[in-house]
């Protein structure tokens, strides 16, 4: 990890509210050219985040077709990595003795919603204005808009999943209080969320792959995932590092951009390179919630 230096910032840390902020390393978003951010570490928590321009047309640009539309977001098949996962979280989360009214926030284009269909009352929700589509083509029940706002009464559903979301939201207090408001008495949430304390992060430092702003904005440490969902109304009920699969022409813009070779990323993004690999580098953990 680069040398922490002293920084002066008015913004606390999102998650414990300390003011004791350290200055990482400044860097470009992958999405936006010229578009850069500083990666802030709080001495109290760890919590590590991203600061800068989060604006409307910001997330408009970076969440457009073209994002919808990669291998990560898209399937070509049945044995696509992200029909694959989406499989084996919805029977995970049937195994763990999970049931009832579940909503996917930040479903995307919808197959994991689909995929909890046969053990979920599912729907979904999206920040994209096509989610109401990608849903109506695959046969499921999604719509769009920002969850912050979203007009679902209280205690409307029994789980809430929110697969490589919460790192996105601007406001992780908000997001989790608002899952708490949402969720049924003793209901559950879960997340994956990136590690800025994983031996990956650390090892990587700034070329760690998933120091993406602002697709991602926090970073989280063990000490600030407690506190989070403390905070907010929530006991851990379980976590741990799950395998996930990624397609192969993913995996390689990933490995460029963590070796500084980004020129090469989009040749490879669009590599006919679908194959879903699976992969475990233990800096995305899974966490299950139970409201207190």
């Amino acid at each position: 990890m680069p040398a922490e230096t002293s920084f002066s910032h008015s913004k606390p840390c999102p998650v414990c509210g300390s003011s004791g902020v350290v200055r990482l390393f400044e860097l470009e978003s992958p999405y936006i050219a010229r578009l850069f951010y500083q990666i802030l570490r709080c001495r109290a928590c760890g919590h590590r985040y991203a600061d800068g321009p989060v604006t409307a047309d910001v997330l408009s640009s970076v969440y457009g077709a073209a994002f919808h539309a990669s291998s990560q977001q898209a399937a070509a098949g049945p044995s696509s990595a992200i029909v694959l996962n989406a499989q084996r979280r919805a029977e995970w989360l049937r195994d763990t003795g999970l049931q009832g009214s579940l909503l996917d926030v930040g479903a995307g284009r919808g197959y994991f919603v689909k995929a909890a269909h046969p053990y979920f009352i599912a729907s979904g929700i999206d920040y994209s204005e096509r989610a109401a589509e990608y849903g109506h083509e695959i046969g499921v029940n999604l719509e769009s808009g920002d969850f912050a706002n979203a007009p679902y009464e209280n205690g409307s559903f029994d789980v809430l999943t929110f697969w490589d979301v919460l790192a996105s939201m601007m406001d992780v207090h908000a997001t989790c209080g608002k899952a708490a408001q949402l969720l049924r008495p003793k209901g559950h949430a879960v997340f994956t969320v990136p590690m800025g304390d994983s031996l990956a992060c650390r090892l990587s430092g700034k070329r760690w792959p998933l120091w993406i702003p602002p697709v991602n904005l926090h970073y989280f440490s063990e000490e600030s995932l407690a506190t989070l969902f403390r905070q907010s109304g929530f006991e851990i009920v379980e976590m741990g590092f799950q395998a996930k699969r990624v397609s192969l022409n993913f995996l390689l813009v990933k490995l460029a951009r963590s070796l500084g070779a980004r020129r090469f990323e989009a040749k490879l993004a669009g590599l006919p390179l679908n194959w879903a690999v699976p992969i475990n580098l233990r800096d995305i953990k899974t966490v299950l919630v139970r409201k207190v």
